[in-house]
């Protein structure tokens, strides 16, 4: 090979003289001076370096136009819609619905300005680099993740639901029905966004088809928990006149009605039922506060709690707390009343059963009933009796277990002192 007769070399802003003597030329010398030689044929041209490469394939020596060609049929391989799946739903994106876009421009100039356009000697030293470890050269691709986002938003609103409790129904004939409860979805969008973004900009999403895989929401009460109730266990009912009491005792009602208690749990009136007020839609009644009668709001409600106490006993539940009134109430024999006062006196019992209770409590007018669902062989044959001792205003309450016609247990509860009125309202 002719070396090319160079009287000055130019290194950027280094300079130097150099006469060319021959015979006196070195080998490294004679090297450098073809690697310049070739470092320069390859800046001065347009093709690309030679070991530039895009996934595996080889674009030195390549036009500009032919490596764009390259990235946009491989673009359009790799960038398409896609379908979330849902059970048996599916839902399509499309990249115009995303703005999901190659980068084919900026790869291109990527490959095409290696080893080119910095001066001799930078070029020299990317060039020998590259022909010696190879440049891969990366495709890369932009999203919207706003849009991705309401898109998911969009899918989410119809796959995601509320979970729903399981239930029980039961019939004026004592038929029990249970229906399973319901688990709700919720669609973390956020999440899929942030599964997705690295194979979307990367140009990596093989698969067109993505399930979805949404949070299950447990109900509060799952149909296990109802799975082995099968009788009423207690129950109790009492009177009452239609009107402002009677639309108080219909509201705390429907609060106890549908409530689950499983073993060693501790059931509060107040919490369950809430606060006494307007805002609930409790209207004024007959109350007693401090020995006083006089009309407030709730009035009536101590009948619910009263009677919920008296199913309570039956069904073999423990009270752990309660209250008699300052009165003897109308409605429900002396020492088996229980008075509740919104933040002051609450009525509370606990299941030591072995399986969940399950209350239904029923206003229908002139009569409030309250029955406890539960598991028959909790009881173990037994059946409960209340029974009383002492005067009207001083009564003694025990609760008597019966098995084959025999008592097998009996339990003092406790004794309860009214004051004296003739008024008897609670």
């Amino acid at each position: 090979m002719e070396l090319p007769k160079v009287g000055k070399i130019d290194f950027g802003n280094f300079t130097t003289a150099k006469k060319v003597t021959a015979g006196i030329l070195t080998l490294p010398v004679v090297a450098l001076f073809v690697a310049l030689a070739v470092s320069y044929s390859v800046s001065a041209g347009t093709k690309i370096v030679e070991g530039v490469s895009y996934e595996g394939r080889e674009l030195g020596g390549l036009l500009p136009g032919t490596t764009k060609e390259i990235l946009q049929k491989d673009a359009d391989k790799k960038i398409h819609s896609i379908t979330f799946t849902f059970e048996n739903g599916e839902f399509e994106v499309t990249p115009a619905d995303i703005n999901w876009t190659p980068e084919i421009d900026e790869a291109a100039r990527v490959a095409e300005n290696y080893g080119r356009g910095k001066g001799l000697i930078k070029n020299f030293i990317e060039q020998t680099d590259c022909r010696m470890n190879g440049r891969e050269v990366k495709l890369l691709a932009t999203f919207d993740e706003d849009l991705l986002k309401n898109k998911l938003d969009e899918i989410a609103a119809k796959i995601n639901r509320q979970p729903a409790n399981a239930f029980c129904i039961l019939h004026p004939n004592g038929l029990i029905e249970r229906y399973p409860g319901i688990v709700g979805k919720k669609l973390d969008t956020e999440k899929v966004v942030g599964s997705l973004k690295d194979k979307l900009e990367n140009l990596n999403l093989s698969a067109e088809k993505i399930a979805l895989e949404p949070e299950n929401i447990e109900p509060f009460i799952k149909t296990e928990d109802l799975q082995n109730i099968d009788s009423v266990i207690g129950s109790f009912s009492t009177a009452y006149y239609p009107g402002d009491r009677g639309d108080n005792i219909w509201i705390a009602a429907n609060a106890l009605c549908h409530k689950i208690i499983k073993p060693g749990w501790e059931f509060s009136f107040n919490t369950t039922v809430g606060h006494r007020d307007a805002a609930a839609g409790y209207k004024k009644a007959g109350v007693i506060i401090d020995g006083e009668f006089t009309d407030d709001y709730g009035g009536g409600v101590c009948q619910v709690s009263s009677t919920l106490y008296n199913a309570v006993l039956l069904a073999g539940l423990t009270p752990t707390e309660r209250s008699p009134h300052y009165y003897p109430s109308s409605y429900i024999a002396p020492g088996r009343d229980a008075t509740v006062a919104d933040d002051l006196l609450d009525f509370k019992f606990r299941n030591d059963l072995q399986h969940p209770v399950y209350l239904m409590a029923y206003a229908t007018g002139s009569t409030l009933e309250v029955a406890i669902l539960g598991t028959k062989a909790d009881l173990n044959g037994t059946t409960v009796a209340l029974e009383h001792a002492g005067s009207r205003l001083a009564p003694s309450l025990y609760r008597v277990y019966y098995k084959d016609g025999q008592v097998v247990k009996e339990e003092y509860l406790h004794t309860d002192s009214y004051h004296v009125n003739e008024r008897t309202r609670d």
